[in-house]
């Protein structure tokens, strides 16, 4: 259990890191195209429409990862702090996890077909497709991987909420 922890710390350091460079990235990539825009300089920069999607994507997507970590996800805050310990609200924490675990096993089944079925290049950086759609099919699996976490903790919970 501590390796997994460990693990768990560790991914989402990554994940973090990767965030904030990519929304430095696009950031950085933004505010370029508006100081040419202003100047007289004729630097063709549509290519950075390609990148800044690219990494929109990837970023929105680690992100989810990041949120649904933390069991930020699916929640109204009120029930949740009202009814703290009531075994009712364990059942209902274990459910909403079930729904989304559900929900996120259908996403990363299409989006795994999507970048399968991939086929396009990105008209001037000639990226694969693939690689954009990749994120939902990735992200997916560690979402899958913390709702199973969150139904597994939420079961123990409601166990022992009934005993005590």
């Amino acid at each position: 259990m501590k390796l997994l922890k460990t693990v768990d710390e560790l991914l989402a350091r990554i994940l973090k890191v990767l965030v904030v460079l990519m929304c430095s990235g696009i950031a950085i990539i933004l505010f370029i195209r508006v100081i040419i825009r202003f100047t007289p300089l004729l630097v063709p920069l549509s290519w950075t429409d390609e990148i800044v999607e690219l990494l929109m994507a990837w970023m929105i997507f680690t992100a989810s990862t990041l949120i649904t970590r933390d069991g930020q996800h699916f929640k109204v805050d009120i029930l949740q702090t009202k009814f703290e310990g009531k075994v009712w609200m364990d059942i209902v924490n274990v459910l909403i996890s079930v729904l989304g675990a559900v929900f996120i096993v259908s996403l990363f089944h299409y989006s795994f077909i999507l970048v399968q079925k991939a086929a396009q290049f990105t008209p001037i950086l000639k990226i694969s497709t693939k690689w954009l759609y990749l994120c939902i099919p990735v992200n997916s699996a560690l979402m899958l991987c913390y709702f199973i976490r969150d139904i597994v903790l939420g079961v123990k919970k409601a166990v022992a909420d009934h005993r005590g």
